[in-house]
């Protein structure tokens, strides 16, 4: 095997597009990098590929559809993805829309307005109290987006100065905000509003923390990063994202690896020096490690045992990872023809094309009892979720004249009484006979199916028990406590292991924001180690290069 497959400045373990997201900023920066992946295709759960062997010809997102914090972030500038390496994103608009029954609907619109306006339908209070949370939400969002941009343990001055001026600006919200964010989901939706669509819609697609637990008001949040921000997909996939990075990451001579899962981390004088892959062969990193999966898996499975202290082991072992009593499914489905939606169309008449919005079609106390089923290991009567049929915004994901249907929840039991086997054909059919309600056709053309519940997420994506977040999202182990109080900077207690992915600050969904962060704190290391003449290696000499670039 080529020598440069073999060593690096930093080695990343896995593809994902946080792990690209590190690696495009390190080799940007002038580091030598290489990126080795398990799987036998990069990008991780922001993966599109070819459905095989079930239906080969067409093209499914295996995980993540909607980019709704990238637009965030400064890094699609950064490292010139659109510019520069053919990364397009649409804004979805609107990204959500709320499906009831009887064939009427509620469409989340990026202009709060719009909303409120199709609100007063359902109730006119609830329209305008909808206005009133936008309001709140909004100065949330001032105050908390820079923290979320910088490091949790050491936030940059300019980030706390940015905080400090929203908080002023917003003071009077500030106790709405405490109000809010310290309640239970359940109780601040219930507060605002007396209608079901959007309690329903509210609810559904943000299943963070238990809906009746204290400190989930939070997730509402999401709306604040909607209206100012939109939703976005990727034109080409998913994919699409890891695709453009790859690009970036190789024309500044990174190189990415895979079909290589690492089984350990090499220590050497109490420094992580590289990994070993399966089989046997050793990879060196002359600077150090990232891993860019779950956080526990890292430190519980590939570290060595007894390099962590006693105490730093034990906070390892008691990162929650399966804690919550719900899990995640996802469903991809091949479709002969096109679904069709004709009663909740001719019901909206505006032409909108109802295929292409994160659907959510259950109601209110049917997805708080979808919860309760859950925490007892029950599944649910009905699984309530989000619905897309990529096709709508991208026709080549299928042959002509057909469509994709792709379907996510994070409301399955994390363990079923019933056994995963018997678990996931049960949800399988229970999320295609309620979908059938809405989309015509949807049995009917049916070519084949992907189900990915909890045991299949953890094999697809290497997420220990199949937690798309790698941790927990309780709002205790957001910052400073992610993924575990002294793991939280990106760079671990261990010399040459760091950390990035959706198990570290700030959150998970597809925004590269730990990844970049990762980065920016591994540079400014390294070079704190050059200064101090600790170790030699060729970011001096490509310093000049990456100058010239930029």
């Amino acid at each position: 095997m080529d020598s440069s497959m073999r060593a690096a400045d930093v080695v990343v373990v896995g593809a994902g597009h946080n792990g690209l997201v590190a690696a495009a900023y390190l080799a940007k920066a002038g580091l030598d990098v290489l990126v080795v992946e398990a799987y036998r295709t990069p990008g991780g759960m922001t993966s599109t590929n070819p459905m095989a062997p079930e239906a080969p010809e067409y093209r499914i997102n295996e995980a993540s559809l909607h980019a709704s914090l990238f637009r965030t972030t400064t890094i699609d500038k950064d490292l010139k993805l659109g510019s520069r390496y053919g990364l397009k994103q649409r804004v979805i608009d609107p990204a959500h829309v709320q499906l009831n029954y009887d064939g009427s609907s509620l469409a989340l619109w990026r202009d709060p307005r719009r909303t409120a306006e199709e609100l007063k339908h359902f109730s006119p209070r609830d329209a305008d109290s909808l206005l009133d949370l936008y309001r709140v939400i909004d100065s949330a969002v001032a105050i908390g987006l820079p923290l979320m941009q910088t490091h949790p343990t050491r936030p940059g001055i300019s980030a706390v100065l940015k905080t400090i001026k929203a908080a002023a600006k917003g003071r009077k919200e500030l106790s709405a905000i405490a109000n809010w964010a310290t309640s239970s989901h359940a109780e601040a939706l219930d507060e605002y509003f007396e209608s079901d669509p959007i309690k329903a819609a509210l609810l559904i697609s943000l299943p963070f923390m238990p809906f009746t637990d204290d400190l989930g008001g939070w997730a509402l949040i999401y709306l604040g990063v909607l209206s100012r921000y939109g939703v976005a997909m990727f034109e080409g996939g998913t994919g699409s994202f890891p695709k453009a990075l790859i690009a970036c990451l190789e024309e500044h001579r990174g190189r990415v690896r895979c079909d290589s899962p690492v089984e350990e981390l090499i220590v050497d004088g109490g420094r992580v020096t590289g990994v070993r892959i399966k089989g046997g062969e050793e990879i060196h990193a002359r600077r150090g490690v990232v891993t860019a999966f779950s956080p526990a898996s890292t430190l519980k499975y590939l570290l060595p045992t007894g390099v962590l202290s006693e105490k730093l082991q034990n906070r390892v072992d008691h990162i929650p990872t399966k804690g919550r009593g719900v899990t995640d499914y996802t469903l991809n489905l091949a479709l002969s023809g096109k679904i069709t939606m004709p009663a909740h169309e001719k019901w909206r008449g505006d032409g909108l094309d109802l295929r292409l919005p994160g659907n959510c079609y259950h109601d209110y106390q049917q997805t708080l009892a979808a919860s309760r089923d859950c925490a007892r290991g029950e599944v649910p009567q009905h699984v309530p979720g989000l619905a897309i049929a990529p096709t709508a915004f991208d026709e080549s994901m299928a042959p002509p004249g057909c469509d994709v249907f792709w379907f996510w929840t994070g409301l399955t039991p994390a363990d079923p009484k019933i056994g995963w086997d018997a678990a996931r054909d049960r949800i399988t059919e229970t999320v295609i006979r309620d979908s059938a309600h809405y989309y015509n056709g949807i049995d009917e053309f049916e070519v084949a199916r992907r189900p990915l519940a909890q045991p299949d997420i953890a094999e697809r994506f290497f997420a220990i028990d199949g937690n798309v977040h790698h941790v927990d999202p309780i709002i205790t182990r957001f910052g400073p406590r992610r993924p575990a109080p002294g793991f939280a900077g990106y760079r671990t207690p261990v010399p040459g292991l760091f950390l990035t992915g959706s198990g570290t600050h700030p959150i998970a969904g597809i925004n590269g924001l730990p990844g970049k962060n990762a980065a920016d704190t591994m540079i400014k290391y390294f070079r704190s180690e050059d200064r101090e003449g600790k170790v030699a290696h060729a970011l001096r000499e490509a310093r000049s290069t990456a100058a010239t670039e930029t």
